[in-house]
């Protein structure tokens, strides 16, 4: 099952695409899952490594991969501690991984990034940005997001979803009911807790950890952010000169 919102993910892919164009390949790119985006960039002739944590989700991308005659290289492994042997002039994280991990791991993860990119490599992170106002009203009431076709096996799918948010993170809880065949149900249920990252805070996190902001974008069409931006897309470079700023305590 890999259904979602097309519309997004079309111009999240393009804009990708943008950065492979600016950087070259290979692309190394972090929480892979099953291959929404590093197929897409391989079909374009591009080399791509993915790694994930998750088997299934690694031999779900490499089946995708295969079938759509894209040359894709997974590798299982977890993003705060992977150790590849090379460098990469593009790192990506889309899709929120990278809110996947909680304040203290990011400074893990961000270490591992740079040690696998050249030197005038770039790192693209892709979050959204937390809004207030909507964060207020997420109370885990359960809602129908959406009801579509599977374009792998055809069948209906609907998603259900339950949302609880406070000011440092959002959990969400997804319910997946496939209809068979037979008429009946096959249930697939997921949990995962986001832990929001504001802009102000990614600006201190990023330098204290060896990078400068190369742009800042609130959507893939290349906006500025504003407070109402549906996204913060950081894309970061090494800084080379001198170590890392010493972490402050907290």
């Amino acid at each position: 099952m890999d259904v979602a919102p097309q519309d997004w993910f079309g111009a999240a892919t393009d804009w990708f695409r943008g950065l492979v164009r600016m950087t070259g390949a290979p692309v190394l790119e972090l929480g892979v899952g099953s291959g929404r985006v590093a197929i897409p960039l391989a079909k374009d002739g591009h080399e791509v490594v993915g790694i994930d944590r998750s088997a299934a989700m690694l031999a779900r991308a490499a089946k995708r991969a295969k079938e759509m005659r894209a040359k894709l290289t997974v590798v299982q492994a977890d993003m705060r501690t992977f150790a590849l042997d090379r460098a990469f002039p593009l790192v990506i994280i889309p899709f929120n991984t990278f809110l996947m991990l909680t304040p203290d791991e990011r400074w893990a993860c961000l270490a591992r990034c740079r040690e696998h990119m050249t030197p005038t490599g770039r790192l693209a992170i892709d979050v959204f940005q937390p809004d207030p106002n909507i964060v207020a009203g997420l109370d885990g009431a359960v809602r129908e997001d959406w009801r579509r076709n599977d374009p792998e096996t055809g069948h209906v799918v609907t998603k259900f979803s339950s949302t609880r948010g406070n000011v440092d993170s959002t959990t969400f809880h997804w319910w997946f009911d496939e209809e068979l065949e037979d008429g009946a149900i096959k249930r697939i249920t997921r949990e995962a807790t986001l832990h929001y990252l504001y802009r102000r805070e990614a600006e201190l996190l990023f330098p204290d950890a060896g990078f400068d902001i190369d742009s800042l974008h609130g959507d893939y069409s290349g906006a500025q952010v504003t407070p109402n931006s549906p996204k913060l897309l950081f894309v970061l470079r090494r800084r080379e000169r001198g170590a890392a700023r010493e972490r402050r305590r907290r």
